[in-house]
């Protein structure tokens, strides 16, 4: 029977996010999550079975989430250019822009989502390397065809690298919100949680970034 969404779904899902982002996967608890819930064990396992299950659900729940706005702002403006193709500086900002305004948007849910997002990405001790391809690899497949309409065939390798680059770029910046080592280092001049600071100065890192790699002759 599949799971109702809403009222302990939703407790569960938001404790779980929270208690796997602090804590890694192997780390935390059933016990621990049901707790900070407020729901018993029981209906964690009637929702989700099991604790893999259950990492997989809150995974996917943002992410789907985030994936429908950058498709929505990309829709946008090929809209405003009469349904044509996006230029790159758009197609960078619709991939990027996105997940920044969510990340640091103050909602602890996010915080916790990337948090989450990036310790599997980057933690290999904890065995999760079939999902976190099977959730990414769709959509970055996606978005790189995105950068490929606006520029020639011959650029693909140098447009792989790119967006490495550019996704690497955006997850190290909302990762850093969390415990904004920006502001330490600056004095106080700048902020890792300040979505307008931050996304005004990375877009144009990133698409300038990715003009540079563009120029590399593409068989090195």
């Amino acid at each position: 029977m599949a799971a109702t969404k809403g009222g302990s779904w939703d407790r569960l899902l938001d404790a779980a996010e929270q208690v796997f982002a602090e804590k890694g996967y192997d780390a935390a608890t059933t016990r621990q999550i049901a707790a900070l819930s407020g729901d018993t064990l029981g209906t964690l396992s009637y929702h989700f079975k099991t604790k893999d299950v259950l990492l997989r659900e809150v995974l996917t729940r943002r992410f789907e989430e985030m994936n429908s706005l950058r498709r929505a702002m990309y829709a946008d403006f090929s809209a405003k250019r009469g349904g044509a193709t996006p230029d790159l500086d758009e197609a960078i900002t619709a991939i990027v822009l996105p997940m920044m305004k969510l990340a640091l948007s103050g909602e602890t849910g996010w915080r916790n989502y990337i948090s989450l997002f990036v310790r599997l990405m980057y933690v290999t001790a904890e065995d999760h390397e079939n999902l976190v391809p099977e959730l990414l690899d769709p959509i970055g497949i996606e978005l790189l065809g995105w950068l490929k309409a606006t520029c020639p065939p011959s650029t693909h390798t140098n447009l792989a690298y790119a967006y490495q680059f550019i996704i690497g770029c955006m997850l190290d910046s909302v990762t850093q919100a969390k415990n904004d080592r920006l502001k330490r280092i600056s004095g106080g001049a700048a902020s890792a949680t300040n979505f307008v600071a931050v996304s005004e100065r990375l877009l144009p890192f990133v698409i300038g970034g990715t003009k540079a790699v563009l120029d590399i002759p593409a068989h090195k």
